[in-house]
């Protein structure tokens, strides 16, 4: 549904957004956004298959935070699914999906995952950190059934909060993106920025960062007292080092897209753009370069979590390996040494 606008109106502004698509700015942040969205899409669309199958395997599936990440991987999959339909689009050889789908499903799928991967994994972290520092007591606070309770909470209470995008945004041809109608201007233009940010984005990351601090402090001052300890303590203080460093690179590359939000009204005006007899094509293609650069910092950050699984968990490289033995039929050696889950290392 288009809001009633006057149709010479539409062909001049069409027109002058055309225009803009030559200038360097929106070359710059077009030419960026092809090729980072595609490598995104062809290195974590597979990982994230690979981390989803062993995370719902039957050994992994019985531990509360592989239910998460499980979980993280599917969301995160939907999103990367929406990136490669963006790329395709950007060259002309689908629909674009905000045309199709509509804006309000659009942003329903990608806020929508986006914000669940997030409060996901802060609520692992919360879970992890109570494996590490109460080893004695977390069985009675982290178990499967309280993991999957917290998974459909998280789930609805997020749909709860993306079902406004229905009603709030359409799609406007003039300008090939989504627009929110004149009524929701003050909501998505200055609160829904700041509940988003402070809620969805900064709380979470918060949390995703202390935590990883605390696991990092506790294993640096856990001393060994054998030389198989030891070897353990090594380990396990490096993959905390590790979880620390990802923790402040997520959260770098979570934020800007929300306090991008907040600066919509300066770069990109729907009412203002309609009034103005030329379009100010350096504020629109600026806009459009940090609206592309900031996606694409997500889909880089969405679609690498195979590689963090990777370096920091011992018993997901295990379970790679294992089926790429099976997959290239190379016989397995029969040196498995039995290890406890590495739930509280993974990510």
């Amino acid at each position: 549904m288009l809001l009633p606008t006057d149709n010479s109106s539409n062909i001049a502004i069409s027109t002058a957004i055309e225009s803009c698509k030559y200038h360097p700015y929106y070359l710059a942040g077009d030419t960026i956004w092809r090729i980072g969205s595609l490598l995104c899409v062809l290195l974590g669309m597979p990982g994230h298959i690979m981390i989803i199958f062993i995370m719902l395997n039957s050994r992994c599936r019985r531990q509360p935070v592989c239910l998460y990440f499980a979980t993280i991987g599917f969301f995160e999959l939907f999103y990367l699914i929406i990136v490669f339909w963006l790329w395709c689009a950007s060259f002309s050889l689908v629909r674009d999906p905000r045309d199709v789908l509509t804006c309000g499903i659009y942003y329903s799928i990608t806020v929508g995952s986006s914000n669940v991967s997030t409060l996901l994994l802060a609520a692992a972290s919360i879970d992890r950190l109570l494996i590490i520092v109460y080893p004695s007591l977390y069985s009675t606070f982290v178990t499967r059934k309280k993991a999957i309770l917290k998974i459909i909470v998280i789930i609805l209470f997020v749909c709860i909060l993306v079902v406004q995008y229905h009603f709030s945004y359409y799609f406007s041809y003039s300008y090939y993106m989504c627009e929110y109608y004149s009524y929701a201007h003050l909501w998505h233009g200055q609160i829904w920025p700041l509940i988003h940010l402070a809620l969805l984005a900064f709380v979470p990351c918060l949390i995703i960062c202390v935590c990883s601090c605390v696991i990092l402090k506790n294993r640096y001052y856990r001393r060994p007292s054998t030389t198989s300890e030891t070897t353990g303590t090594r380990h396990m203080r490096t993959a905390s080092l590790l979880l620390v460093i990802y923790s402040i690179y997520y959260t770098l590359s979570v934020m800007p897209l929300s306090i991008l939000q907040f600066f919509h009204p300066y770069f990109f005006n729907d009412n203002a753009m309609r009034q103005a007899p030329e379009t100010n094509c350096a504020k629109f293609s600026q806009w459009k370069l940090l609206m592309k650069f900031c996606m694409l910092l997500m889909a880089i950050n969405y679609s690498n979590k195979f590689f963090v699984h990777y370096l920091v968990s011992m018993q997901f490289r295990r379970y790679v390996w294992n089926i790429f033995k099976k997959v290239t039929f190379i016989p397995e050696r029969n040196n498995k040494r039995s290890r406890s889950v590495e739930g509280s290392s993974g990510v």
